[in-house]
């Protein structure tokens, strides 16, 4: 048995073996009225849990019930951790690895997609409130937006999604705070900790009548652990709600960001082991950074013609300014998007059927112009002007979706047509030489059929058939010589998942299980061809196949306590009346395993003569996971408490250089406390408490120019802590 069948046979087993023991273990309970995730007769120390509901796939459904792979990340999650960036939540998501080289500097990955993008996070989908934080240029761009601001995160994997263009990766979908659902107040956080970090905030939720508001500016600093390494980050975030009348909702976001970091760039293995806190020479010499400003604006709506008639609609815009600087020049980049979203939804209802067939659109238009200039040897003063180029970006998604439920059976199918044109025009004509050109690649229609069945009251089985792409960016297709090469083909794949998920002994197991197989064509190959030129190509072919798992196991769960994953609508502890007791004794505790198996390989693949295929695909771990454990006291005291293991990983295409596996250690302290209007909240948080050296981002096929040796090495944060206060007063 061949090492991909043995993979396939120890995922089967567990699937199976999952399968049968929740089988076994409901065969003594009847069915509930509402077919959610609760017992008929609870015990003693359980009460009936609000269900989860998810916006997957676009429609608003039952987690119990999505015909497909999901994950989401709950506001007490976001709370209890307020990360700096979005990137630590997102690592908790089987499926997904982010890698942090800095603040400013990050790539994140979906089931291996992506991973080959040498800076930014590329071919994933991800919006903010429905607004596109996906560029004309496919990066998507995620650390400008404070987690503060965030009420939850879902994140479909894989080519599912036909509502949002059946991206190759998946789809990131942000959800702002939700102003009417809070009560009225202010609040100010402040926060402290090592290396210089200083994070302040203050929020402002207000409703009145029909309509709430909610505003929040934050501003972070810090001076990083590494040379050259300092970040700065202001962020103003208002989210309205309006009701206008009994049919009609309006929601409006406004986000403003105001980012600095200092790039201390990767390093060469001997610099990673002995001086990890040092900069590449190159970029401290130049003292390089990005400078970038950032506005979004958005409003969308819903109204209701009849019971069964709806149309949701939204328009969004986007303006970016960026400048870098980097050893090699001076980059200025300006973006200025807009465009908008329409679906509309019919409704079919019986006893025991509901369909639900919509039908919508989105159209992004993109005004892109960027130029680089000379940086004067390298020393960081700027000089003669280099290049000089605009592109014009129009795509749009066209998408059908159609969700049949009877009884416990839910069918879901959808078709989604995409096109792209990019008319590209170059300014400077270098040589006298006019590079101007339009690339298009016509119309892609990707469907997706899947299916979902409850084949016990808390056990449900879901199968998905999917298929996604990836356009390639304007410099993806350009020639060596800078020319458009019309020939270059988008990533194409088919996708084939199965899962499990369901609640077990009575309510005292949560577990979403799912195992894939995606093939990806006419792969694209980022071949570099100077310190920041890269010409892109169709090179072959990959193969991508894993098995993902997330669960909860609650082994305390007193009345009124409701477990944060898997069970509650918004994953807060619901704390209820009659919980007296001494302070010490704890209210609940759970502990939450995520554990993600990968095996990505080539399967056709050549690069320079060299053949790749069979080899491992470089930047992601074999292995990756996590384990958390998350309690309370009565007296107001809670902790947290995480493992995180990363797997070794190859490191480039040849998979001659490996990164090396790690663990992870992290804990949280805190006492939550309220008088009158006040609220209190005070907490210690410990990082990498083991002081683990390890890698925290790794550069794939790191490039070497003259003698230098290869810089694959973003050195992670040793040992830090920050301590934090949170005050609220009640209106």
């Amino acid at each position: 048995m061949d090492s991909g069948s043995r993979f396939y046979f120890r995922m089967a087993l567990l699937f199976w073996v999952i399968c049968l023991g929740g089988a076994s273990a409901y065969s003594h309970h009847s069915p509930p009225a509402n077919g959610i995730f609760v017992d008929t007769i609870p015990s003693p120390d359980v009460r009936e849990l609000p269900e989860v509901m998810v916006t997957a796939f676009n429609v608003h459904r039952r987690l119990l019930d999505v015909p497909g792979s999901v994950s989401m990340i709950p506001a007490s999650r976001i709370e209890r951790e307020n990360p700096i960036t979005l990137l630590p939540l997102l690592n908790q998501a089987s499926g997904v690895f982010a890698h942090a080289g800095t603040l400013n500097t990050s790539r994140i990955t979906i089931r291996g997609i992506g991973a080959r993008v040498p800076y930014a996070t590329g071919k994933i989908r991800a919006y903010f409130n429905q607004i596109p934080l996906t560029n004309g240029s496919g990066i998507s761009i995620l650390e400008h937006i404070d987690p503060s601001v965030i009420d939850r995160i879902e994140i479909t994997k894989g080519p599912a999604s036909s509502a949002y263009g059946a991206g190759l990766g998946g789809t990131v979908n942000i959800t702002a705070r939700q102003p009417a659902g809070r009560p009225s107040g202010i609040g100010i956080r402040t926060e402290a900790g090592s290396f210089g970090l200083m994070q302040n905030s203050i929020t402002a939720d207000l409703g009145k009548g029909r309509s709430s508001s909610s505003l929040v500016y934050s501003r972070t600093r810090s001076d990083g652990f590494r040379e050259n390494n300092q970040y700065r980050r202001d962020a103003l975030t208002s989210v309205t709600s309006i009701q206008a009348g009994e049919n009609t909702s309006l929601t409006a976001l406004l986000a403003w960001s105001d980012m600095k970091g200092e790039i201390p760039s990767s390093i060469d293995s001997l610099t990673f082991h002995t001086s990890p806190g040092s900069a590449a020479q190159n970029w401290l010499r130049t003292k390089g950074y990005e400078d970038t400003r950032k506005l979004l604006a958005g409003l969308s709506g819903r109204h209701w013609f009849s019971d069964q008639l709806a149309v949701d609609a939204s328009l969004f815009g986007t303006v970016h300014n960026e400048m870098e600087m980097r050893p090699f020049d001076v980059l200025y980049e300006d973006r200025s998007s807009g465009g908008g979203r329409a679906k509309a939804s019919y409704f079919i209802r019986s006893d025991r059927v509901l369909l639900e067939a919509m039908a919508g659109g989105e159209l992004f238009l993109e005004g892109f112009q960027y130029n680089t200039h000379e940086n004067i040897g390298g020393e960081g003063t700027q000089g003669i002007q280099l290049s000089d180029n605009k592109e014009f970006i129009r795509a749009f998604n066209l998408f059908l979706q159609a969700d049949l439920e009877v009884g416990s059976m839910n069918v879901s199918g959808g078709l989604n047509l995409h096109s792209t044109r990019i008319d590209y025009r170059d300014l400077f004509r270098i040589g006298g030489i006019d590079r101007s050109a339009v690339y298009q690649y016509g119309a892609i229609v990707s469907p997706r059929v899947s299916a979902n069945y409850r084949y016990r009251p808390y056990q449900a089985v879901f199968l998905t058939l999917s298929h996604g792409f990836s356009p390639p960016s304007l410099s993806e297709t350009l020639t060596p010589e800078g020319f458009v090469n019309p020939e270059i083909r988008p990533e194409r794949s088919w996708n084939i998942e199965g899962g499990l998920r369901g609640n077990l002994w009575g309510h005292r197991v949560f577990y979403d299980l799912n195992v894939y197989s995606m093939r990806v064509q006419d792969l694209l190959v980022a071949e570099r061809v100077g310190e920041d030129a890269w010409v892109g190509r169709n090179a072959g072919e990959s193969v991508h196949r894993g098995l993902e798992l997330e669960g909860e196991l609650v082994l305390i769960r007193r009345p009124g306590i409701a477990p944060s994953q898997g069970l509650s609508t918004s994953g807060a502890s619901v704390k209820q009346p009659g919980n007296a007791g001494p302070w010490w004794e704890a209210s609940s505790l759970s502990l939450r395993p995520v554990l993600t198996l990968s095996q990505f390989r080539f399967t056709d693949f050549t690069d320079r003569g060299t053949d790749h295929s069979g080899n491992h695909l470089p930047g992601i771990p074999f292995v990756s996971g996590q384990l958390s454990l998350n309690g309370d006291f009565k007296g107001g005291m809670y902790y947290s408490g995480a493992v995180r293991f990363v797997g070794e990983m190859p490191m480039n295409d040849a998979n001659t250089r490996y990164s090396d596996p790690y663990v992870l250690f992290g804990l949280s302290l805190g006492y939550r406390h309220k008088l009158g209007p006040v609220s209190l909240d005070a907490y210690l948080k410990l990082n990498n408490l083991m002081d683990r050296h390890h890698a925290s981002m790794i550069l794939v096929n790191a490039p070497t120019f003259g003698n230098a040796p290869p810089r694959y090495y973003y050195p992670g944060m040793p040992r830090n802590l920050a301590i934090g206060l949170v005050l609220q007063y009640g209106l």
